[in-house]
């Protein structure tokens, strides 16, 4: 029986097809590593063709990993408000291979922004509002990786965004998540998760989805002992 289970979820993985039809919030069996896609189903959308190297398979908790290359392709001349949206899910595997999966809700993480299946508002507007000061010109600037892609300067919103390839190679971009502290956060946070980014403009038309599926665990340090007991480290017996 349980060869046959095994043989059933890699049929079905090996089946699975990374696009517009792709069923988020249905995983047949754990996920083996991280697969980014492009999942938009609107032909006339602005952002196509997403691709993200990782020097990693998984995402693990506290932890660093590194985007190592990065592309997109812009169809047409970005003009905004675009609204954006990110819907989360997670499972988690049971004893006998049985799944069970949750949408995770929108949880707070500043008076601004959250994790989970969270709207953000206008990203054109993010993208202004959010501009690093440089106090050498005592002016905001672009983000550096905005003028990595090509973006021109002082257009780093979204109306800097050409229709054209844009992409960075080698970029090696370090997400720094080390600072979370192992214990019943990171705990908890362990399991599958599938996830769509998708942008809208002002008439409801998608110009971007971005599906992400991840396997995520904590960290512990083979060197610490014992385990977690409520966020605290508990002594070895």
């Amino acid at each position: 029986m349980l060869v046959f289970l095994l043989a059933t979820v890699a049929v079905v993985s090996a089946q699975t097809v990374y696009d517009s039809t792709y069923q988020f919030g249905n995983l047949a069996g754990p996920i083996p590593q991280v697969v980014v896609f492009d999942c938009g189903s609107n032909p006339d959308r602005a952002f196509k063709n997403w691709n993200f190297v990782f020097d990693r398979t998984d995402l693990e908790l506290p932890g660093i990993f590194t985007i190592i290359d990065f592309d997109v392709d812009v169809t047409k001349q970005v003009v905004g408000p675009l609204f954006a949206r990110i819907e989360a899910w997670r499972a988690i595997w049971l004893f006998g291979g049985i799944g069970t999966t949750i949408q995770v809700p929108c949880l707070p993480v500043d008076p601004v922004y959250g994790v989970g299946t969270c709207d953000y508002g206008d990203l054109c507007q993010i993208l202004t509002d959010g501009k690093p000061f440089d106090a050498l010109s005592n002016s905001t600037v672009c983000y550096p990786d905005a003028t990595l892609m090509g973006i021109p300067e002082g257009q780093c919103g979204c109306e800097g965004m050409a229709p054209k390839h844009y992409g960075i190679k080698g970029w090696n971009k370090l997400i720094d998540l080390s600072g979370l502290e192992s214990g019943i956060l990171t705990f908890l946070a362990s399991g599958d998760y599938e996830l769509r980014a998708t942008v809208k403009d002002t008439s409801g038309a998608e110009q971007a989805c971005i599906g992400v599926r991840v396997p995520v665990h904590e960290y512990v340090d083979p060197d610490a002992g014992g385990g977690w007991l409520f966020g605290k480290k508990r002594r070895s017996t």
